[in-house]
């Protein structure tokens, strides 16, 4: 019973060989894609895009809550900016998922040819076992290297993230300002001609 178990799990894990190594493959070219569009943000970002590109296309919803003479003007505000963040944040999932499953993907790439190559070592065929292990290296390389990209590539988008959140944030505060500044500036004027 035991023995049947144990063949089972074999043939299954030898049936996922190839589905781990095309998830492999596909993590490659997904990081390879991400680098291009970090590269491309890279450029985007010295011209100060995220902020303006925010700005110009909230820019009249940004104005109807500052022309309200409502006292929540700051909450809407806040509540808007929040709303961008959480949508760009949104964003990096793709690439943190990829920190998390690269290298487990990696790894079991690694053990499934390391079966195989236990079992070739049991019949003596050498040059069986040294191309299973040799694969079996590949994919914990490919793994690791692709984690670790798509992990650094998160990491500075998060930083460039927190910085414009923060630019976003200041704008909006002093517009908000400047518009309550208007407003009482105008009530303290209607005030002054009614008496």
């Amino acid at each position: 019973m035991i023995e049947f178990i144990e063949n089972l799990l074999f043939q299954i894990g030898r049936l996922l060989h190839v589905p781990v190594f095309i998830g492999l493959l596909f993590m490659v070219f997904w990081i390879v894609w991400s680098m291009g569009a970090f590269t491309r943000e890279c450029w985007n970002r010295k011209k100060k895009e995220r902020v303006r590109i925010f700005l110009a296309r909230h820019e009249p919803e940004i104005e109807r809550i500052l022309s309200n003479e409502e006292e929540a003007a700051d909450i809407q505000i806040t509540e808007l900016v929040q709303g961008w963040e959480k949508r760009e944040n949104a964003k990096l999932d793709n690439l943190r998922f990829l920190v998390k499953v690269a290298p487990s993907l990696g790894l079991v790439g690694t053990l499934i040819p390391m079966g195989q190559s236990l079992s070739t070592l049991s019949t003596g065929d050498m040059s069986a076992m040294a191309s299973h292990m040799v694969t079996a290296f590949t994919a914990t390389i490919i793994g690791l290297v692709c984690g670790i990209v798509a992990y650094l590539i998160s990491l500075k988008r998060e930083q460039w993230l927190s910085q414009e959140f923060l630019a976003c944030e200041a704008i909006m505060e002093r517009r908000l300002r400047a518009s309550i500044r208007k407003q009482k500036g105008i009530t303290h004027q209607e005030t002054l001609s009614q008496q």
